[in-house]
This record gives structure tokens, C-alpha cells and sequence, in this order.
């Protein structure tokens, strides 16, 4: 098992490393949709969507219908421009069907800010409705720039992955969230400091004893480091990356 786990830190770290031009080559399928009274959540195939659009990403629809309506609406206010940076099959906005605790409720998905202190983790809108409320760092900071996007790839892109895999996703996304709430209760000195204590979290999520990333198959790394790859001109991400390979390897903490 350790060798195991050395030789998919080094897959992890030499890949990540060189594929920094690496982009998601397959075309994702249409998100999956629930039955008709499951909770439904818009999924943007690019970040065109992500401010015009923000109040229909922000919500949880309780019916495929009402979520349609929301995405006619949406792209209804996009411009050409941003039309033409979406999905040419899927268009600029996708369905998806969280798997949520408890009957659907239409609205909001954080309604106020004590909402914000349970987070929906199996959705992205958290990001901008909840940490850039409280921390609010612009197009440049986390939340905006990194957080939100890549949670919006990681639900487009996860066909991509296998069961097991698309079950560490969802882990990994709750726990980023729930990791952040914490801080919601003490607002960061400065948005530096709110995007290391949000990379940071980073390591420990996906390297969590119950559901690690050093247990992934091959093929779920080889999927996550065409995500991943773009992000690596930041020194934050491709630092993260190093620590995950480490302990996967075993020279981590």
C-alpha cells in the first residue's frame, strides 16, 4: 500500500508540475436531475455566468421546470460575448441535483448569514454568498477567483470520475466549506490572510483518513490533474499540491 501511495504522490506531482497547459479535454454530459420534487441547482459551463447570473446561481430551485425558467433568465442577460465562452453543446448553464439533508426548499440557498454557519456542501454557492459576504476580497480573492470557479468545474467535470471518485469530490467539497464556516465567526485580518487559511484547508480536505485522495484510482488522478493543472501559476495552489504529494507518500505530516 505504500508504494502504492508513493507512486500516486509522484503521478500527482510530476503531472501537476508539467501540465500547467493542461486543460478538461472531454466534454462533460448533462448533469443529472433528480425526480421532480428533488432540490435542482444551476451549474455554469464557464465563468461568463458567475456575476450576471449570480442571484439564479445562488438558488435552489425545487422542480427541473423552475430551475429552466431561472436559466432562460440568466442567459436572457448575457451578453454574446459571454454566450460564446459556454459549453457550444450543453450552453452556458447546466441542472444539477444536490444530495441534500431534508426536503428541498425553494429560495436562497443562504438566506442570512446563520445560515452560512451550516453549509450546503454538496452546492458552490457558499462562496460568494457567504465567505465573500463576510470577507468580501473582489474578483481577485478566493472566494471570487478560486473557490467558487473550480467547486463549479469539479460538479461540471464530475462524470469524469468514477463512483469512488465522485464521492471524494463531494467530501472534499463539504469539508472546504465546512472549513471555512469556521471562520466565518472571526473575519480575516486581511484577504491574504483569508486565502491562506482557505488553501491551507486544501491539504487537510483532501487528504482527510476516511476519504483521501491518496486512495483514488489512476484514473481519478489523471481527471483531477486536467482540473487542477490551469490553477498552477498560482504559488498557493501548486504548494498545496506538494503537501498532498507528501503525505501520500508518506513525508508529510
Amino acid at each position: 500500500m505504500a508504494r502504492a501511495h508513493s507512486r500516486r504522490a509522484t503521478h500527482l506531482a510530476a503531472a501537476l508540475l508539467v501540465a500547467g497547459a493542461v486543460a478538461c479535454a472531454s466534454t462533460a454530459p448533462a448533469v443529472p436531475v433528480g425526480a421532480a420534487d428533488a432540490a435542482v441547482i444551476l451549474v455554469p459551463t464557464s465563468s461568463a455566468p458567475l456575476g450576471p447570473c449570480a442571484a439564479e446561481l445562488a438558488a435552489t430551485y425545487c422542480s427541473a421546470a423552475d430551475a429552466l425558467a431561472a436559466r432562460a433568465a440568466c442567459i436572457a442577460r448575457l451578453s454574446a460575448a459571454d454566450r460564446a465562452t459556454c459549453d457550444a453543446a450543453l450552453g452556458c448553464l447546466t441542472l444539477y441535483s444536490p444530495a441534500l439533508a431534508g426536503p428541498c426548499v425553494a429560495g436562497p440557498t443562504y438566506s442570512s448569514a446563520s445560515a452560512c454557519t451550516s453549509p450546503v456542501g454538496d452546492t458552490c454557492s457558499f462562496y460568494r454568498g457567504c465567505l465573500e459576504v463576510a470577507d468580501p476580497c473582489g474578483a481577485e480573492g478566493y472566494a471570487l477567483a478560486f473557490g467558487e470557479p473550480l467547486c463549479y468545474v469539479f460538479l461540471q467535470h464530475r462524470a469524469d470520475f468514477s463512483p469512488a471518485g465522485q464521492h471524494w469530490l463531494q467530501s472534499v467539497r463539504a469539508c472546504l466549506q465546512r472549513e471555512l464556516a469556521v471562520q466565518l465567526a472571526q473575519p480575516a485580518t486581511s484577504c491574504d490572510a483569508l486565502s491562506a487559511q482557505a488553501y491551507a484547508s486544501h491539504t487537510t480536505c483532501y487528504t482527510a483518513p476516511d476519504d483521501s485522495f491518496c486512495a483514488l484510482a489512476t484514473g481519478d488522478v489523471a481527471a483531477l490533474v486536467a482540473i487542477v493543472a490551469p490553477y498552477l501559476g498560482n504559488p498557493q495552489v501548486a504548494a498545496q499540491v506538494g503537501k498532498v504529494a507528501g503525505i501520500c507518500s508518506g513525508n508529510g505530516p
